[in-house]
């Protein structure tokens, strides 16, 4: 059952990707985006087992399924938000709905990472005092409750640990390891200012989860072995330009409107 609902997931997904492609469909596409990753996280709650439940199984490849489909949704909830307080408060009760599946899971640095990617999306939307707290409070206990489940999962070198993998191994690799987890997320913020803004969100989720690497409890995205990282990055990058909202056409510079005016 686990095997099928994650084939046909990702199936919805990929078609979602392809869906969107006016203005009049992505809001609606973004939505769907948005439930399906909440059923993608609520699947690996699913399965019998006593160990932390973060992955889903697709015939033998295991992913981790919260960097797989995060990214992708803080874009989704960005783009679904507008200057609509029900739309921005439904995409935030759906972060909120999302911390909470990681928090059952239990997977305390995926819900701080998403908790301050929402965070930054509420600022962009100028959300208001009363409506920030009214988000922040549940937020802050979430983070809280999650830091307190037991995680029995210790730490592999090649994964939670690649920052001291690469300085033990020598200085100047550490140092390009490190480097190269700054551009990514420095390259991410710059690319936000003319671009998507939800990419700061995007930065803020990797930044928290390469400092939360850095004490062992959360693999290191993108850097660290595992797919699921990597395939999450990929799929936002193939939706970056299908979510951004198309710039309006300047008349000044539109043949018809000449013709109009001449």
């Amino acid at each position: 059952m686990t095997h099928l609902l994650a084939i046909f997931l990702a199936c919805c997904l990929a078609l979602v990707g392809r869906y969107i492609s006016k203005w009049g469909n992505r809001q609606l596409s973004a939505f769907v985006i948005v439930i399906l990753t909440l059923i993608g996280l609520a699947t690996p709650l699913l399965a019998d087992s006593a160990e932390p439940k973060r992955w889903m199984s697709i015939g033998s490849l295991r992913l981790y399924v919260a960097p797989l489909l995060l990214p992708s949704f803080i874009a989704a909830c960005a783009m679904f938000s507008d200057k609509n307080g029900k739309r921005q408060m439904l995409s935030l009760t759906a972060v909120l709905g999302a911390a909470l599946l990681l928090t059952l899971q239990p997977d305390a640095s995926q819900v701080l990472a998403l908790l301050v990617a929402a965070m930054v999306i509420a600022v962009q939307c100028r959300l208001g005092v009363i409506r920030l707290a009214i988000v922040a409070l549940p937020a802050i206990c979430l983070a809280l409750w999650a830091f307190s489940l037991p995680d029995p999962l210790a730490p592999v070198p090649h994964v939670e640990e690649v920052f001291a993998l690469a300085l033990g191994h020598s200085l100047w690799t550490g140092i390009a390891i490190i480097v190269c987890a700054i551009v990514l997320i420095v390259g991410l913020w710059m690319l936000s200012v003319n671009g998507p803004h939800w990419l700061s969100a995007i930065a803020a989720y990797y930044a928290v989860l390469f400092l939360c690497s850095t004490v062992g409890i959360t693999p290191a995205p993108l850097i660290g072995y595992g797919a699921g990282p990597i395939l999450g990055f990929g799929l936002m990058l193939g939706l970056l330009q299908l979510l951004e909202r198309p710039k309006p056409l300047n008349k000044t510079m539109s043949p018809i409107a000449d013709e109009a005016t001449g």
